[in-house]
């Protein structure tokens, strides 16, 4: 696992010093917008494997973008799922982005999770690691390193409220949900990168984050191997917890890769009351 974080540690400067500090490359280049991301996308995707190819523990990988698993090491335990880089839409925008990592053993399931990792890049570099031996702890890049911080946990109840998808799209329950948070003094901070949308609920010791079916993502939006089961992980070891209306996130079995999940994640008070909102829908 040491070596699996190295990696990611490696992951972390390159990406952000040749993408978010010294980006001349891809400027000077008179790119479009969209060819701007693919070709930052690229980028940030050939690093990850280029890394992840030289850790002897790890069996293989496979990424959101492509789903190609690519077998590296046949006496590898680990599988690592990866985001390269969380919604190009912002980086136009000097938005913090992040890449998210699930570092699983044997099998890409819930139950075979190990570890979860998350980096966010630009204006907040510094990058998040949660396993059940050690908790939710994050890195600040300080004078060329990585430096431990205090352990990251959630208090029972927090005043972030953090809600994806087209208003207009919202089902009538979900706009009430939604409303009776803000009534509660909740604030809205939401980005539309998910890396960056956990990190504000975690260094703000609680909050509320919703992502529901929508017309548009009637299963939901986000993918459950590469996104749901790493950041619900990471949720629940700082002592919050992360839901659909099937129930617990990481209680959910024969997961296809590809596959999409509505989420709710947060404090326990808040989810409580997300729980509360379906019993009266």
């Amino acid at each position: 696992m040491i070596a699996v974080f190295n990696a990611i540690t490696n992951i972390a400067e390159d990406i952000e010093k040749n993408v978010f500090v010294n980006c001349e490359s891809f400027l000077e280049r008179g790119l479009s917008d969209k060819q701007m991301h693919d070709s930052v996308h690229k980028y940030c995707s050939e690093v990850i494997q280029r890394e992840l190819k030289k850790v002897k523990s790890v069996h293989g990988f496979i990424g959101k973008d492509k789903k190609e698993y690519t077998t590296i090491n046949e006496s590898g335990k680990y599988k690592i799922s990866y985001v390269a880089i969380d919604n190009l839409d912002l980086l136009d925008v000097n938005f913090s982005l992040g890449s998210i990592f699930g570092i699983y053993e044997s099998h890409m399931d819930a139950f075979h999770l190990k570890a979860a990792m998350y980096i966010t890049y630009g204006p907040t570099f510094q990058l998040v690691f949660a396993s059940k031996t050690e908790g939710v702890i994050y890195f600040s890049f300080e004078d060329g390193e990585f430096i431990e911080q205090e352990p990251l946990l959630l208090a029972n109840e927090g005043r972030i409220n953090s809600t994806a998808g087209l208003v207009p799209e919202w089902s009538e329950e979900h706009k009430q949900l939604v409303n009776s948070f803000f009534n509660k003094g909740y604030r809205l901070r939401f980005s539309d990168s998910l890396s960056l949308d956990t990190h504000q609920i975690l260094f703000k010791k609680g909050g509320v984050y919703t992502s529901p079916s929508t017309k548009s993502f009637p299963d939901g939006k986000l993918e459950v191997i590469f996104e749901a089961f790493p950041i619900s992980y990471i949720i629940e070891q700082a002592g919050g917890r992360a839901i659909s209306k099937k129930g617990r996130i990481l209680d959910m079995t024969s997961v296809e890769i590809g596959q999409k999940t509505p989420i709710y994640f947060g404090s326990t008070k808040e989810i409580q009351a997300v729980e509360d909102s379906f019993l009266n829908s």
